[in-house]
């Protein structure tokens, strides 16, 4: 099984300012939300999966441009690399250091294309242009391939990406928000958010 075969709904966390990062992700995990997935290019972003991966915890990180972004990664105990786009050396580097590729593609050439390289779930990205209706279409000549749809979605269109055939949807600024939780209050706020998102993926 793929890490997205794993749950319904992956939070993707992304900040531009440095924040409390642990206490978001374990506000999403009191959410009911397991997978998260943290982009590097957000401040601290290896700092905080390397601690929950101390702490058993599964964690994978975003926008993946590079191999050597691949290696800093794996050295902070990613469990999987999600990529905006279809990588090669990323892809090669990842499944090379014992890591799940996740690459983004749109178009079933690109599907094919990552196939081929080994991996073994895709991200469809951006997903918020083609909607569910692209989800169900790329279903059709891909009926087992793992599909995360990003990009776009709301927590309302959870239940509809998921019945177009969709194994797993990211949720981010949707769910996640766009600054750090500063507050107490915040961080229940965000635990809220994430609780009715999986509410939303358990009743499809």
């Amino acid at each position: 099984m793929t890490v997205i075969g794993s749950s319904r709904l992956l939070a993707i966390v992304r900040f531009r300012s440095g924040g409390d990062l642990v206490a978001t992700l374990e506000s999403l995990g009191r959410g009911g939300i397991s997978l998260v997935e943290v982009t590097i290019d957000t401040p601290g972003a290896l700092e905080a999966v390397a601690h929950m991966a101390r702490e058993g915890r599964t964690v994978g990180v975003g926008t993946v441009l590079t191999a050597e972004q691949v290696r800093r990664c794996a050295d902070a105990g990613a469990g999987f690399v999600v990529s905006p786009g279809l990588v090669d050396e990323v892809v090669a580097e990842t499944l090379a250091l014992g890591l799940e590729p996740i690459p983004g593609v749109f178009t079933a050439t690109e599907i094919l294309r990552a196939l081929a390289l080994g991996a073994e779930a895709v991200k469809l990205f951006p997903a918020s242009i083609g909607g569910p209706a692209h989800v169900r279409a790329l279903r059709g000549p891909f009926p087992t391939t793992p599909f995360l749809p990003t990009g776009g979605i709301a927590v309302g269109d959870v239940a509809a990406y998921l019945g177009a055939g969709a194994t797993c949807v990211g949720l981010g600024g949707e769910l996640v928000g766009r600054t750090p939780p500063a507050t107490e209050e915040e961080l229940e706020q965000l635990a809220a958010r994430a609780a009715a998102a999986v509410s939303a993926a358990a009743g499809t």
